[in-house]
């Protein structure tokens, strides 16, 4: 038990849950914006799809082993009213990036920029990392939401028309799965700290 606390449960095992957790968003939404990508190059067929599929499976199973390792270890680390905060302000945080992606959808094709529509994502994508350190103890969205914010700000600068959109989407989906592997990674020497 971490004295006055009230909780009971290994500290750094629940935060190799919760970068299990992130590992398994990343590696989803990053394979989305592969297979968008592969769309806008005109490259993507059933091969292309089975190996950004085959590579989100070893995601997974790679973050359900780790948080497999910590789920008894790491239950009740963090008070339920905190747990409850975040999720909430995660909640919010993620309410105000859809509705934000579904305004880009509607503002810029109708002034005549839907080529920035793509790009715009990415950027929103980014921005909506930077408030989740608090929440989650992981610094490394801070990295990751600079990373894509820097990637989406570039691409109207290097690329045009359908090649700037694969390339944002391209940059996306890697950024993220980097991100995954990171967080994997992280995971593992968390348990290893836990003796897990």
């Amino acid at each position: 038990m971490i004295a006055g606390t009230g909780t009971t449960g290994n500290v750094a095992a629940a935060r190799a849950v919760g970068r299990c957790y992130g590992a398994l968003f990343f590696s989803v939404f990053g394979g989305a914006w592969l297979l968008l990508a592969a769309y806008a190059f005109g490259r993507l067929s059933l091969i292309w799809a089975g190996l950004i599929a085959a590579a989100i499976i070893l995601f997974v199973i790679a973050a359900i082993r780790l948080q497999r390792r910590g789920n008894d270890a790491g239950r009740d680390a963090f008070p339920e009213e905190e747990k409850r905060r975040n999720d909430r302000s995660f909640g919010i945080i993620n309410a105000v990036t859809w509705i934000a992606v579904f305004l880009v959808f509607q503002i810029l094709p109708r002034l005549g920029h839907a080529d920035l529509a793509i790009p715009a994502v990415v950027l929103i994508v980014g921005l909506h990392f930077f408030p989740m350190p608090p929440l989650y103890r992981h610094r490394a969205n801070l990295v990751t939401g600079a990373c894509l914010v820097i990637w989406a700000v570039l691409c109207p600068l290097l690329f045009n028309g359908d090649r700037m959109i694969g390339f944002a989407a391209l940059g996306a989906g890697l950024i993220l799965w980097a991100a995954a592997l990171w967080a994997l990674k992280t995971a593992g020497r968390l348990l290893r700290s836990a003796g897990l």
